[in-house]
């Protein structure tokens, strides 16, 4: 009877001591993602520098753009045109037009679709802007 005591006793008192909970560490720091946000200002003339295009804009790497821009006549100093345009690029197209570019993104097109003769340079792919 002792004996079966004494097993006992050992085997609750190797249970007690040998049975450890699992230590608790702080929870890993959640990895955040800082995105810079720069706004910028970009300054672009005509051919003949008569009129100015001022773009401001956020780059933070997302598409597409938002586009404040605004057309200035460099010698009255008067602003001829303003507008906000959301797209990937605008630039001069001729002394008194701008050619602004449309996001087109990823387009999912049936297999019958796809051809080698496809216009790339689509009246979808930019719009024109009279000044």
């Amino acid at each position: 009877m002792k004996y079966i005591q004494f097993l006992i006793l050992i085997f609750i008192v190797s249970f007690i001591f040998n049975c450890k909970s699992k230590d608790l560490k702080n929870p890993k720091e959640e990895t955040k993602i800082n995105v810079e946000v720069t706004d910028t200002t970009k300054e672009i003339y005509n051919e003949n520098k008569s009129l100015l295009l001022i773009l401001n804009y956020n780059i933070d790497g997302n598409l597409p753009t938002t586009f404040y821009y605004t057309v200035v006549d460099v010698k009255t100093k008067t602003q001829k045109k303003e507008g906000v345009f959301i797209g990937t690029k605008i630039e001069w197209l001729d002394m008194t037009s701008l050619k602004c570019f449309n996001y087109i993104g990823m387009i999912e097109k049936e297999p019958d679709e796809f051809s080698g003769t496809s216009d790339n340079n689509s009246n979808n792919d930019f719009i024109i802007i009279k000044i």
